[in-house]
């Protein structure tokens, strides 16, 4: 039943595969980026997989990164890295209130630059919510999980937004997603993190925890955050605003078995590329390059590197 989704979107032409390295065309201004974020799987165990069906049409059908990594392990240092440039020395998933970052992140330069932006978190408590987990504690207990767990949330991090109140509260239930695309109030860049079922991390007592690749509980986690992710999917593609401007998501995950893994990174322009396959090296800060070059922003730490961080051109080209 959830295949009848895909019937909505492009159908896959013929993939091509190319790299940055051979030919750069600019990158036009955007309108909206949102990027969705999933837990813990490397390339090879979403390529391919049957139980992931959405997510494999969606990389066939329009621009898929083949080449694309992590930037820290555990979790945490990801979320941050893509919204710092940097990982800034964080290594672990301890609280982010023992992590203060006194650095501007891409909060910072979307609202210098006029342009908004918003968090959207399954399982939050409510906007604001300043907690490490919810609903059940970060207690370490054996076999309990949250929906919503702080590691996955890169924003409170950063010292201007943790400390402030008015921006806390960008930092809202992802449920909150369906009246800002009704409304035609969606922000310039949305940060969409399913909660723990959802992601392909695991919660029990709300859902079976992650397994070994390939087994029978992965695949069923990896099932679930298939069909999550392509009804966010269809619902941003149904909504008014994407067919005004320039407007993009990206499906990526925070890391694969550590750091070095491969990661699928998806990005879906309604007027980019279709079928394309891009093996450029890239990493969480390209993409974090890609969004400042596409709001005409600046850099932030690793991203200022052009040596060895490339943006995403070809996935963006329009």
């Amino acid at each position: 039943m959830l295949l009848v989704v895909l019937l909505s979107f492009t159908t896959a032409r013929e993939q091509t595969t190319v790299s940055a390295q051979q030919v750069s065309p600019p990158l036009p201004r955007y309108n909206h980026v949102l990027v969705i974020m999933e837990e813990n799987h490397g390339y090879k165990q979403i390529i391919g997989n049957p139980a992931a069906p959405i997510i494999n049409h969606l990389a066939q059908a329009y621009g898929l990164a083949t080449n694309y990594t992590g930037v820290g392990d555990p979790s945490a240092p990801n979320y941050v890295g893509i919204l710092g440039g940097s990982t800034f020395g964080i290594a672990d998933d301890n609280p982010y209130y023992l992590h203060t970052i006194s650095k501007p992140s891409l909060a910072d330069q979307l609202e210098k630059a006029g342009f908004t932006w918003k968090g959207y978190f399954g399982g939050l408590a409510y906007p604001g919510y300043k907690g490490i987990c919810f609903p059940v504690k970060c207690d370490g207990a054996p076999d309990i999980s949250p929906l919503y767990a702080a590691k996955h949330n890169g924003f409170p991090y950063f010292a201007h937004i943790q400390n402030n109140p008015q921006e806390l509260q960008k930092m809202v239930p992802i449920t909150q997603l369906d009246a800002d695309l009704k409304a035609d109030h969606l922000p310039n860049f949305s940060f969409i993190v399913p909660d723990q079922c959802h992601d392909m991390h695991g919660a029990p007592p709300y859902c079976v925890d992650d397994g070994k690749p390939g087994s029978v509980t992965d695949n069923f986690l990896v099932s679930l955050g298939d069909a999550y992710v392509g009804t966010l999917v269809k619902k941003v593609m149904h909504s008014s605003m994407w067919s005004n401007g320039n407007n993009a998501i990206v499906i990526t995950f925070d890391e694969g078995n550590n750091a070095q893994s491969r990661i699928v990174t998806i990005v879906i322009a309604n007027h980019g590329p279709r079928g394309l396959r891009d093996s450029t090296p890239y990493n969480h800060y390209s993409l974090l390059l890609t969004i400042e070059k596409v709001f005409g922003l600046g850099c932030l730490q690793n991203t200022c590197d052009s040596d060895t961080i490339r943006p995403m051109v070809l996935l963006f080209a329009s």
